[in-house]
């Protein structure tokens, strides 16, 4: 039985180089590219910054409710001292008219 006779293989054609209008699209696009890069760089900077000023300001909201608080708790204190001090007071004025005049 004679061998069936096998075609050459075809060598890999070496790459052609692209047109000039292949180049200045890939060029173009990649133009566009590093553009949008820098333009969503830009924007999450911009993010970025809102979001901490957001941040600074609730932080300062937040320590001027506490200093309020603190001011609120020591008027407490000086109404419950004055309370006490005219309830006091209340008590000597009460035994001193109720004595006997001397």
């Amino acid at each position: 039985m004679p061998r069936k006779a096998r075609r050459p293989r075809a060598r890999a054609a070496a790459k052609p180089t692209p047109p000039a209008s292949l180049r200045r699209a890939i060029a173009r696009l990649l133009a566009a590219r590093a553009a949008d890069a820098r333009r969503h760089t830009r924007q999450l900077a911009g993010v970025r910054s809102a979001a901490d000023r957001r941040l600074t300001a609730m932080v300062r909201e937040i320590a001027a409710l506490r200093h309020l608080e603190a001011r609120a708790a020591a008027l407490e204190r000086l109404l419950a001292a004055r309370d006490h001090e005219i309830a006091r007071l209340g008590a000597l004025l009460g035994n001193a008219t109720s004595r006997p005049p001397l």
